[in-house]
């Protein structure tokens, strides 16, 4: 499966206001015939209808600690939350470990699998990104920027830490990893790590600081790292190839893609002022930006040979992108939604403001064909291809979704995890 086919679905710059999930609403009933349940009191509906808040479950303070703001939001939406929703489970990262939640009961499965040694940073809540799955299901990895203690002759250093956990019980780490990192990591007073994605048996790893960044080539089977390539920030993983940003002149890096398996360079795309790469499918990635003449550029481009599938639509360079994981691309800012198909560039359908009776959503996830977010009479879903309405009001706007569950901030600012109906 490429990597950029996640288990959730979700878009950047959007978030749910707490409340936005009724407590003690009367669940709709059933319109489609739900699949197998994976979990007593779960059952899975692909794609969810609306979400049921009597069976909701509390999770663990890492999930949202330090990513709310004043008006009870979640800067960024769900993209950046510490978290992977696997079937009916939820693994939560923090910047010492990972921790694995049964969202049928609300009951930790398992130990917390703990990372070794000290953060490298204290102040790094509110900065650790999700893990991501690998090989083929049965694990999750979790990078941890850890710091080493001087010794002997040896200066004090930073690594990051791999951790593979399992995706069945007892749920404990089944190997680890570090990669030593350069000496800028130290002195960057704002540092990120990111599992990019795992493909074909190689994890991708990016690591950012304040003016630099480097990326990792890790093998899932030997756990030995495979290739090291400074200056890329990696942003996607698909079709044997891992898509990045890669330091140029200041603030106009070079888009490029490296082979997944050696590091070395396939592509190389011209030269972008304040570029935007997004993944937009199995094998496709946005890139959006200033072109050195001053012209402007929104592409489409494919990530094995970084040639241009189509050019987006007009009007959407202000608008973060998500796809749903199915066939859509949907784009959303403050005042607009829009669909394109990542295929050919065509656009499916709009929404703005002031134009005609209907008002845009606020957009907080996109799934399978669905687009969830907050209407102007409460949450909404919409389908995904057409833009219309779905008939079932989903009681929730959540800001990640599987088959099982939506996650949404309840009245108290706290993440929790809702049933599932179809």
């Amino acid at each position: 499966m490429p990597a950029l086919a996640l288990t959730v679905g979700l878009v950047a710059g959007c978030g749910p206001a707490a409340g936005d999930a009724k407590a003690g609403s009367q669940a709709p009933p059933a319109a489609s015939t739900p699949a197998p349940s994976a979990e007593p009191g779960l059952v899975a509906h692909d794609p969810p209808s609306w979400f049921d808040a009597r069976g909701k479950v509390s999770l663990p303070e890492a999930a949202t600690k330090g990513r709310t703001n004043l008006a009870g939001q979640v800067r960024g939406g769900g993209a950046g939350l510490p978290l992977l929703l696997h079937d009916a489970r939820a693994f939560v990262a923090s910047p010492t470990g990972i921790q694995v939640v049964d969202l049928a009961t609300g009951r930790t499965a398992g130990e917390e699998t703990a990372a070794r040694g000290e953060p490298l940073r204290s102040d790094t809540e509110g900065y650790t990104l999700p893990p991501i799955l690998a090989g083929s299901g049965n694990e999750v990895l979790t990078p941890f920027l850890m710091a080493t203690p001087a010794s002997g002759t040896y200066a004090a250093g930073a690594v990051v830490e791999l951790v593979a956990v399992g995706t069945a019980a007892p749920y404990r780490a089944v190997w680890r990893t570090t990669v030593k990192l350069p000496e800028w990591a130290l002195r960057s007073t704002k540092i990120t790590v990111a599992a990019v994605g795992a493909q074909d048996g190689m994890a991708v790893v990016s690591v950012v600081g304040d003016d630099a960044a480097v990326s990792y080539g890790i093998d899932t089977a030997s756990h030995a790292l495979r290739w090291t390539h400074p200056g890329l920030k990696a942003v996607a993983v698909g079709a044997g190839t891992a898509t990045g940003l890669l330091d140029g002149e200041p603030l106009t890096p070079v888009p490029v893609g490296v082979d997944l398996a050696t590091g070395s360079e396939k592509w190389r795309g011209e030269k972008t002022y304040a570029p935007i790469m997004e993944g937009a499918g199995p094998a496709t990635v946005r890139i959006a930006g200033q072109r050195p003449d001053g012209s402007k550029t929104d592409r489409l481009v494919d990530v094995s040979t970084g040639q241009p599938r189509a050019d987006m639509p007009p009007g959407l360079g202000s608008m973060s992108c998500t796809y749903d994981q199915a066939q859509t691309l949907v784009c959303a800012h403050a005042f607009g939604v829009a669909a394109v198909d990542p295929a050919s560039g065509q656009l499916l359908w709009a929404l703005k403001d002031g134009e005609g009776d209907r008002k845009p959503p606020k957009v907080t996830a996109v799934w399978h064909g669905r687009v969830y977010g907050r209407g102007v009479g409460g949450p909404v879903a919409l389908d995904a291809r057409t833009g219309a309405d779905m008939p079932t009001r989903p009681e929730a706007a959540p800001l990640l979704v599987n088959a099982y569950v939506g996650l949404a901030l309840d009245e108290d600012n706290r993440l929790s995890s809702y049933p599932a109906g179809g």
